[in-house]
């Protein structure tokens, strides 16, 4: 049987942002196709290091994945696009530093 398994951060993990709608778990598992499973093991807040956490709890027979994750990531470095500069070459640098970081990740 298929299995879709959603790891990542609240871009699946989204009930609380619904307003009573259904969650994208709860969407998906009304227009897969008949026999297929749906598991949810994003996490609203998590970031990309938490998703080993995830892939530690991953069903036994999921046969596909989908990944949504670095969001969170993005918002922690939003400091380096507000802080002040008088210099770009430095403000450059600073923001190659938080991309390298972002990858690494």
């Amino acid at each position: 049987m298929p299995h879709l398994v959603l790891l990542g951060d609240s871009i699946f993990d989204n009930g609380v942002y619904t307003s009573g709608g259904p969650d994208v778990v709860t969407q998906l598992r009304r227009v897969l196709p008949a026999g297929w499973q749906a598991s949810l093991l994003a996490v609203d807040g998590h970031m990309t290091r938490d998703v080993a956490r995830q892939l530690a709890k991953m069903p036994a027979g999921a046969t596909h994945l989908a990944l949504s994750v670095g969001g969170n990531d993005a918002l922690s470095c939003l400091s380096v696009l507000d802080a002040p500069t008088t210099d770009v070459r430095r403000a450059m640098a600073t923001l190659a530093d938080v991309t390298v970081d972002f990858e690494a990740q």
